[in-house]
């Protein structure tokens, strides 16, 4: 009883804690340099309470994976995450724009705590397994903005590459296989959206961070699902 009430408070706090820091970042915030041709909504204006709402409800979803699949003493950096991944998510479905100072945080953020989550539990090697886990992500990710940029397509922008360092590195804090199976199931998920969004016509850039995001904590949910 006591581990399942301690869940919901988890679950519970990352969800207030994205809802309130929603506002109070996207007010300090500060608007990227665009191209002539390039407009989007201002991040001041995002500042809603249905915002906060649907940062709040998407970290809260994100831990709920994360406390089902991980074990107490390695949650921290999964957290993080939910948190800081749910609000680049619904920045990145209402504007596309993710603010890169948002994720290099989280980056600092998540490093430090699977260097304090590894302390803990006596697990070192599992600081190199997040390293590597970044560096594949991101790698791959990295490929397809080069692919990108080279077309002329853009499709993919350099904030998902940075989107995917910090995914990758709290799934490889858990395992390789697991940083391997957030990229196949993030990468599908974007992919759909990409077809979703073609076959209403649409053809505007479309937000592939979410995917990106809920690659890991599928992988989690699908793993707690099957007992495995």
């Amino acid at each position: 009883m006591t581990l399942v009430v301690t869940s919901v408070l988890l679950v519970v706090a990352c969800g207030v804690s994205a809802g309130v820091l929603a506002p109070w970042l996207l007010h300090r915030t500060l608007e990227p340099e665009l191209e002539p041709d390039e407009t989007k909504v201002p991040y001041a204006a995002l500042a809603t309470w249905r915002f906060s709402l649907a940062a709040g409800g998407w970290s809260a979803a994100l831990a709920t994976a994360a406390v089902m699949g991980v074990e107490p003493a390695r949650l921290g950096p999964w957290l993080v995450v939910a948190v800081v991944g749910a609000l680049a998510s619904v920045v990145d479905i209402a504007t596309t724009w993710i603010p890169r100072r948002w994720l290099h945080v989280g980056w600092v953020l998540a490093a430090l705590s699977v260097i304090g989550s590894a302390w803990s539990v006596g697990d070192w090697p599992g600081v190199g397994g997040a390293a590597i886990g970044a560096a594949i992500v991101g790698g791959v990710y990295g490929l397809v903005y080069l692919i990108s940029a080279w077309t002329n397509r853009g499709f993919f922008g350099f904030a998902d590459v940075r989107l995917g360092v910090l995914t990758g590195m709290v799934a490889g804090w858990r395992s390789i296989p697991t940083a391997t199976s957030a990229l196949v199931l993030g990468s599908l998920v974007g992919a759909l959206w990409g077809v979703v969004n073609l076959a209403r016509r649409r053809r505007d850039p479309y937000a592939y961070g979410p995917g990106i995001v809920l690659g890991p904590y599928l992988v989690l949910l699908i793993a707690a699902l099957t007992q495995r």
